[in-house]
Order: C-alpha cells, then sequence, then structure tokens
C-alpha cells in the first residue's frame, strides 16, 4: 500500500453496487488524460474484486493505497494498454 499519491481526480464509489461502479469508474477514465491518475473508494468484497479485475482486464494499473474491513481506497492510472 501506497501513501502520499496525489492525484487531481476522486471518486466515491462506497454503497455504489456492480457494474453501475466499474461503468461510473471507466467513464471517468475516458476523461483523464495520460499522465493523470484516479483515485476510488469502493466497498470491500465483491464490489472491490470485480471492479479491479475489470480495470485490469481494460489494461489499467491499479494500485491499493488503503484498505480496512469496510473499504478500499485504489489509485488508478489513466494509461491502458
Amino acid at each position: 500500500m501506497e501513501k502520499n499519491v496525489l492525484t487531481n481526480h476522486y471518486l466515491d464509489l462506497r454503497g455504489v453496487v456492480c457494474p453501475i461502479n466499474f461503468v461510473k469508474c471507466c467513464l471517468a477514465l475516458e476523461n483523464l488524460s495520460s499522465n493523470n491518475s484516479l483515485k476510488v473508494d469502493i466497498d470491500t468484497g465483491e464490489s472491490e474484486a470485480t471492479l479491479i479485475d475489470g480495470l485490469l482486464d481494460k489494461g489499467y494499473k491499479v494500485k491499493i493505497l488503503f484498505k480496512d474491513l469496510k473499504m478500499v481506497s485504489l489509485i488508478i492510472s489513466s494509461e491502458s494498454k
């Protein structure tokens, strides 16, 4: 897990169900320039697994910034394959 990551873009997707959280995240990533990143807060469990797997499948880089029993903070780079 990383600390002190600077990002100008943020989505709070806690409480948002699959696949809506994945769609919202992808739409936000499409609007980023290649040198930007997106911070996303999401619920642990199914939402976490589905979002991370889907983003990795689309070629995005996903890093876990913070994780506890209720939520995960992710940093996603807009650089896709």
